[in-house]
């Protein structure tokens, strides 16, 4: 999953689904009217990067799995980004 937010208040806005992403999924920008350099991307999962596949945040692997189940309550817009960790608001 890459999850995208506001660098200076974490707050999350939108999110690509997904494990193993491509290089073209990592190039893909969203905003919501924020300018780019001001928004982070979280990625939980995997990078493909010329037939590899780069770890990104395992650790939070098993919130991911949460995320992917669809409960309201798990959903990346009820989390803030703060200091490269997911922040339950």
């Amino acid at each position: 999953m890459i999850i995208f937010y506001h660098k200076k208040t974490g707050k999350v806005f939108a999110t690509i689904d997904g494990r193993v992403h491509s290089e073209q999924n990592m190039k893909c920008e969203i905003s919501d009217g924020t300018p780019k350099e001001d928004i982070g991307k979280f990625i939980i999962g995997w990078e493909e990067k010329k037939g590899k596949k780069i770890e990104h945040n395992m650790d939070k692997f098993e919130q991911l799995q949460k995320f992917e189940n669809n409960d309201p309550k798990e959903t990346p817009l009820n989390y803030k980004i703060e200091k490269n960790n997911l922040i339950k608001k």
